[in-house]
């Protein structure tokens, strides 16, 4: 007798237990597709909600809880306890999906865009005596080059984004002003600069043609609000000397 409660006792503890409930939105209540279902330390495979947000799983009966989770949602853990049904409703979690970013024909959401994107503040731009914008970027985007080819003080920098992507032709990226296409860079006073978005991918030649195969530079300049009228005034004096000298002979 005792070795008979003992099997029963063992067949009922290996038992499984069948789970049904629905996954839904918690802001307006439509079903997610697609969520998957878990049993959390369970190593049979879990599922995921059909079109109705609906789900059922088989998991051991030793398992304490499901996970829910959903790209875009927070992940929940739901004690099972004796419960067979169990209806679930996920939060958005991201919050970031509703930044705007420029690109080329306006503005669009962040989560609606596919390219590689940066974007540069003015609390991220180097410091300091800048008299000219690619001053501004140097060592912020992984990928942007900026040098002054031949180390000449008086001479422009040299941006590359992405490598030299033609022979003969203009290898920097396509300067963005305030939606003026082909912009010179230089004539962009620093001060005047309120955001930078660079497209680093072969997909902004999709906006802007051919002349965004070497990537596109997006500035946006501050613009007036309205309100009292404010003056601002800012001076700053810089100079560049060479470090090194190569000795030359005289004339004698």
């Amino acid at each position: 007798m005792l070795f008979i409660a003992i099997s029963i006792s063992l067949v009922s503890y290996g038992q499984d237990k069948v789970i049904t409930g629905k996954i839904t939105d918690s802001k307006d209540g439509s079903p997610v597709v697609g969520a998957s279902i878990l049993a959390k330390g369970s190593k049979a495979g879990g599922t995921v909600t059909n079109a109705e947000g609906a789900f059922s799983i088989t998991v051991p009966s030793t398992t304490a809880a499901l996970i829910i989770s959903y790209v875009g949602y927070g992940t929940q853990e739901i004690a099972i306890g004796n419960k067979t049904v169990i209806d679930a409703s996920l939060t958005p979690s991201g919050t970031n999906l509703n930044e705007v970013v420029v690109v080329g024909y306006g503005s669009v959401r962040k989560k609606e865009v596919t390219s590689a994107i940066t974007n540069i503040s003015p609390e991220q731009f180097n410091k300091g005596n800048v008299n000219d914008v690619a001053q501004l970027l140097q060592g912020k985007v992984a990928g942007l080059s900026i040098t002054r080819a031949g180390g000449d003080p008086n001479g422009g920098f040299v941006l590359r984004l992405r490598g030299l992507s033609t022979l003969g032709a203009n290898t920097q990226p396509l300067i963005v002003v305030d939606g003026q296409i082909g912009a010179d860079i230089n004539t962009v006073d620093p001060n005047d600069i309120q955001a930078i978005d660079v497209l680093k991918d072969g997909s902004a030649a999709a906006i802007y043609g051919t002349r965004g195969s070497a990537g596109v530079i997006i500035i946006t300049t501050k613009q007036g609000k309205s309100g009292a009228p404010r003056v601002d005034y800012n001076m700053s004096v810089s100079a560049e000397n060479a470090t090194k000298f190569t000795d030359h002979m005289t004339a004698a």
